[in-house]
């Protein structure tokens, strides 16, 4: 049960009270009610995020074993029986740049963020995690490392998952952070436009860690068994998701390699996933 499952995670401030009914309320996995995790992902309307979500979707994995989860889309879809995605008005398409050639992706995920913010319904849990479609991600596993992140602050407190910076498939935030986050993002514009004379090619997960750690002020705490990805130094058999303290995987495209991933990773931990 949620209730169980949200104390375990550590609690991290006084739950406010649920808001009132919110226009976008038929896009949430479950009704709301307060919890520890509320896990959204940005899915693009084609190709194989939709495929992958709606087999986490079927088998309760990813973030639809959170408290509460949403899907964001540019375009509205039931991406099953039951589960809508919430529209954001945004095309999803960006292009590669930067230093380290990664998607340009911010002004995508300010819109996403706007919504999950002005929506409110992250208020209720006491943390929020963005995870991308292609990660192979463990819940129980995260609510276990939260324990040891319980206190926020005055202003919150994120998880820094690889040791060259916050990579984006999957972040944590405390509530507060997402407050800070929600009310300071036009700072971090400002800043950074007059910083580098212009956008500083950054994608959203540099952005939002550079905008954290140098103007906002919520806690940067390292947590390195959050992901094992290619993009952070993996070791070589990393693909086979032996490692059963790893939170998240990243990343598996095909329907094929996130099960085998799944199963392998749990099975490894002595909590192996009945064959459906």
């Amino acid at each position: 049960s949620s209730s169980s499952s949200s104390s375990s995670a550590g609690s991290v401030a006084t739950t406010t009270a649920a808001p009132a009914a919110l226009p976008g309320q038929n896009y949430l996995h479950l009704p709301p009610q307060p919890g520890a995790l509320f896990c959204f992902a940005l899915m693009l309307p084609f190709g194989y995020e939709p495929v992958l979500l709606a087999m986490q979707y079927t088998e309760r994995r990813s973030l639809f074993a959170c408290d509460q989860a949403a899907i964001f889309s540019n375009k509205s879809l039931e991406v099953v029986p039951g589960l809508r995605t919430n529209l954001v008005n945004k095309s999803l398409s960006c292009k590669l740049g930067g230093e380290f050639k990664t998607a340009l992706n911010t002004a995508i995920f300010d819109a996403v963020w706007s919504k999950v913010i002005d929506d409110g319904i992250f208020k209720l849990y006491s943390w929020t995690v963005k995870v991308d479609p292609d990660c192979v991600f463990f819940p129980s596993r995260l609510r276990l490392a939260l324990q040891s992140h319980s206190d926020e602050g005055s202003h919150g407190v994120y998880l820094n998952n690889c040791k060259f910076g916050l990579h984006g498939p999957l972040e944590v935030l405390s509530r507060q952070a997402v407050k800070v986050w929600g009310w300071g993002r036009d700072l971090c514009h400002q800043h950074f436009e007059k910083l580098c004379n212009g956008d500083c090619l950054w994608g959203e997960d540099m952005f939002i860690d550079q905008c954290f750690n140098r103007v906002l002020g919520p806690r940067r705490e390292d947590d390195f068994t959050l992901l094992m990805e290619d993009h952070c130094d993996p070791p070589p058999d990393w693909k086979e998701c032996t490692n059963t303290t790893m939170v998240a995987f990243h990343p598996f495209k095909t329907h094929s390699s996130y099960q085998t991933c799944l199963t392998a990773s749990a099975r490894a931990a002595g909590a192996p996933i009945p064959a459906s």
